[in-house]
């Protein structure tokens, strides 16, 4: 293993240069170990940006990344719960008992144990994306909002008289009719929105719309069940008890707090109502009526929309390798260092880009990774490959050309020297003429003034003597184990033949940035499609470019990650607007509610390109889940003013008094539970983070301002038939 050591010198505050300092450290684990518990500590002191004025120093070494890595995700871990204790606070705060506020956490939590066993064992469904695990944050934000949907419902039964109020069952069935709509049509329309990343080809997409869906379904299942019978335990043993802690659950609250609702409905005493509600009822509403205000906001709100639109449009792919860690941590600075200012050198292990004939294309029928993620499809040989001695003299004219040709230069590493090839067909022609021709003759290459071809007669008899020798390889291995993956010999017949090169860029652990990647992709196919004019021709079979180290796929999923994002929102704006519309039966409704939802789209995709990102596999992974995130709020407030009675004033105030307070609290608890992942080390969390804050933010803006804002403005009736 080795440890490197990057330099960047500056003078009289000037750059100079990099530089790097290449150290063996023949390490076994347990002293590797020791390097990690008593080294790293000083190396990031080192490290440090007022270590030394002139040089700043940064370390990599590869075989310390997965314990530091590990060392992080338990700090970001740490930070991942403080998020969570502040929902449960908040909870606690909104709800005014311990009680409810556990049981929140509980059934949130359970969800996700319940909807794996959905995942894994009902449907069978194998493949697991590390992916999933947002879902705890996901489930965390909209579990809350479900939440407080449910006891603001029952908050509001309190102040609904005899026909509610007759028993605790009359009561909690209102409550659950009430509440229980709400719930079903934002977590179905929330559902959906998961469910379109099954049109990403991509199974690790696929995989965390599917978990998510199950994820948010046994939420609202739960909150049904667990948290509503929690809810009458709550009324029997602790509402009207003093004392938040009040812990005297054995015996029931007397009078019950229902009938004391129903004496102070009959005794006129108003309904006492939290300061959030009151704002919303009695300043917010009022003021979103007034027309003079609704202008204003209407302005800055097209305004910002014209301005995310530009910045959205201006959104480009990423064009450096995507980072998996913060910009300041000093293993990141070093892998950056290494991948943008060192060109990758024959000391470095690159990756093998192989050219094959004699295999078809990958049979893929029937492939489905979320259901057996193992199968990836079925390699198979060509029947019509011929390796004979047309077949073999145009694989060598193959290699020559490979060696030779200006226009690759660039593309092919460099190794003593010479484009590092391996070309078998080298060696096995200079043993055919001589069993005893070491590497140098294969390189001066007399042996080409002979019938250096094998003919398929003899060609049984050469290739078990050939397969034994060693081959032409600084480590010395055969040339069976050496050439094996463009070498298909199996004992009796050789099934397949080709030729590798090493990539000038391409490394087992390097990532490059899609662009970068495709330049190299690009001219291997272009190579490619040359050699099928001949050496296809020859072998009968057509020509296989690929990499093993899976570069070139990865590349191609990052394409698929920005097309797919772009897709997903559209499908899931386009199934927000069914749903809302199936629901209300009313255009006008989901409309209004699809515009809000799409100008949440604009407006996270134009801050974020405003904050410097580009789309890279992180950002289009969570534009693709983006419609998901922006149903909630609109919707509720649309359910709620469908079904309010009155004019479009009144319901306008009536959507706001009923729903005003459960979607502020669900809009505040997900931002309070986004800032901690703010901190984190980890890139994916961080970016998470910022995304879940915008999107909630945006969503509940456009929500209240925009949504009820065109509602109160064009004054549509309901009575009125928009279909």
């Amino acid at each position: 293993m080795t440890l490197r050591i990057l330099l960047h010198s500056t003078f009289h505050h000037s750059t100079f240069h990099h530089s790097q300092e290449l150290i063996p450290l023949n390490l076994c684990l347990a002293v590797c170990r020791f390097v990690l518990d008593n080294l790293v500590e000083e190396w990031d002191k080192f490290t440090a940006s007022n270590n030394n004025p002139v040089v700043q120093s940064y370390y990599f070494m590869g075989s310390l990344i997965f314990d530091i890595i590990l060392r992080i995700l338990s700090n970001d871990g740490l930070k991942a719960v403080g998020s969570l204790l502040a929902v449960f606070f908040y909870l606690r705060f909104m709800l005014g008992s311990w009680f409810l506020a556990a049981v929140g956490m509980f059934e949130i939590f359970m969800s996700l144990p319940l909807a794996w066993l959905y995942f894994s064992y009902i449907f069978q469904i194998k493949y697991f994306s590390s992916l999933n695990t947002l879902c705890i944050f996901i489930v965390t934000a909209i579990g809350a909002d479900d939440i407080f949907v449910f006891m603001d419902s029952y908050k509001q039964s309190a102040g609904m008289g005899p026909e509610v109020l007759k028993d605790l069952e009359t009561r909690m069935s209102w409550v659950y009719r009430r509440s229980g709509s709400a719930m079903l049509l934002t977590s179905a329309t929330t559902c959906l929105a998961f469910l379109t990343t099954l049109f990403s080809p991509i199974a690790g997409t696929r995989s965390f719309g599917v978990f998510a869906a199950f994820v948010i379904l046994l939420d609202y299942v739960l909150v049904m069940t667990l948290f509503c019978t929690s809810v009458v335990i709550y009324h029997d043993r602790f509402e009207t008890k003093k004392w938040c802690c009040n812990c005297s659950f054995w015996s029931k609250c007397d009078p019950t707090p229902t009938e004391k609702a129903i004496e102070d409905y009959q005794n006129g005493v108003e309904l006492k109502t939290d300061p959030i509600s009151r704002f919303f009822k009695e300043k917010f509403g009022p003021f979103m009526l007034n027309a003079r205000n609704r202008i204003i906001i209407g302005v800055v709100l097209i305004a910002w929309i014209i301005v995310a639109a530009i910045f959205s449009s201006k959104l480009e792919p990423t064009t450096t390798a995507e980072q998996f860690l913060d910009d300041d941590h000093p293993l990141q600075i070093g892998a950056t260092i290494l991948t943008e200012n060192f060109p990758q050198t024959q000391e470095d292990r690159s990756s093998k880009v192989h050219f094959i004939w004699g295999l078809d294309e990958v049979d893929r029928a029937g492939v489905n990774q979320l259901l057996d993620p193992e199968n990836v499809g079925t390699a198979s040989f060509n029947s019509e490959f011929t390796f004979d001695a047309q077949c073999q003299t145009a694989i060598l004219s193959a290699c020559d050309m490979l060696a030779s040709d200006p226009d690759l230069k660039e593309f092919i590493l460099l190794r003593d020297g010479s484009r590092s090839i391996d070309c078998f067909v080298q060696e096995l022609g200079a043993f055919n003429v001589d069993n005893n021709a070491n590497c140098l003759d294969v390189r001066i290459g007399d042996w080409q003034d002979e019938d250096w071809q094998v003919s398929s007669d003899n060609l049984t008899t050469t290739m078990e003597a050939f397969v034994s020798k060693r081959a032409c390889e600084p480590d010395g291995q055969s040339v069976r184990n050496y050439y094996q993956n463009i070498m298909g010999w199996d004992g009796s017949g050789l099934r397949y033949a080709g030729i590798s090169i090493e990539s000038s860029i391409l490394n087992e652990r390097r990532v490059l940035a899609e662009d970068t990647v495709r330049v190299h992709y690009d001219k291997f196919i272009q190579v490619a499609e040359k050699f099928d004019e001949n050496v296809g021709k020859a072998c009968k079979t057509k020509t296989i470019m690929t990499d093993l180290d899976q570069k070139f796929v990865f590349m191609n999923n990052q394409r698929i990650y920005r097309t797919s994002a772009v897709s997903s929102s559209m499908i899931g704006v386009l199934v927000s607007f069914v749903v809302i519309f199936i629901a209300t039966r009313k255009l006008h409704l989901a409309f209004f509610a699809t515009v809000s939802i799409f100008s949440v789209l604009i407006s996270v995709i134009g801050a974020v390109t405003i904050a410097g990102w580009t789309l890279g596999v992180i950002e289009a992974i969570l534009f693709g889940i983006l419609a998901g995130f922006s149903v909630d709020y609109v919707i509720h407030l649309a359910h709620a003013y469908s079904h309010a009675e009155g004019d479009v004033e009144e319901r306008v105030m009536a959507a706001y008094a009923e729903m005003g307070t459960s979607v502020f609290s669900g809009m505040l608890t997900s931002v309070v539970a986004s800032i901690p992942l703010f901190f984190c080390t980890l890139t994916f969390f961080a970016k998470f983070g910022t995304f879940l804050c915008l999107t909630i933010l945006f969503s509940w803006i456009f929500a209240n301002l925009g949504f009820m804002g065109l509602l109160a403005t064009f004054k549509i009736s309901m009575d009125r038939k928009c279909l």
